[in-house]
């Protein structure tokens, strides 16, 4: 947004906050969550088991990011979603390896959640309202979408491209 909370031009308009994002997160939500998580990451890793070097380094027409791109977005969003709540490390400490990337940036969601159980921590950032119960929803559907569209794009993706 500009300085006259505006749309500006280089911006994007987000309507993802819920009344509910207000709430604290419980144990039993955090549990949930990092089950949910661990069961994304495995459906992700599924979804990309079979692909070679090459097929994961494919560009498709009319697509913004190839397999390993996407993979490397998933993890580069985390990073951004724990940074929204001052959780992270560094960018510079963020792997450019797609597969470390996500491996790195899950370690300290999975890290920084337990002590987020009771949190009332709800913060403006960039126009955008962010708290612990959004940081995990957004991190469990994110992973999710991004694993539906790579099982769209192999349906285009020949099978010599698979080891």
């Amino acid at each position: 947004i500009d300085e006259a909370f505006n749309l500006a031009k280089q911006g994007y308009e987000v309507n993802a906050w819920y009344l509910h994002d207000w709430k604290p997160l419980t144990g039993k939500d955090v549990e949930c969550g990092l089950q949910i998580l661990a069961w994304s990451r495995e459906e992700l890793m599924q979804a990309i088991q079979d692909l070679s070097h090459s097929a994961l380094a494919q560009g498709y027409p009319g697509e913004r990011r190839s397999i390993a791109g996407i993979v490397k977005h998933v993890g580069g969003a985390e990073w951004w979603y724990l940074d929204r709540l001052g959780l992270v490390f560094p960018w510079a400490e963020v792997p450019a390896d797609p597969f470390e990337r996500i491996e790195t940036v899950r370690a300290q969601l999975v890290k920084v959640l337990p002590g987020l159980v009771g949190s009332k921590l709800v913060t403006g950032v960039g126009g955008e309202w962010w708290s612990p119960r959004k940081l995990l929803r957004r991190a469990c559907w994110h992973e999710r979408d991004h694993t539906e569209h790579i099982l769209k794009l192999r349906q285009n993706s020949p099978p010599s491209e698979r080891i």
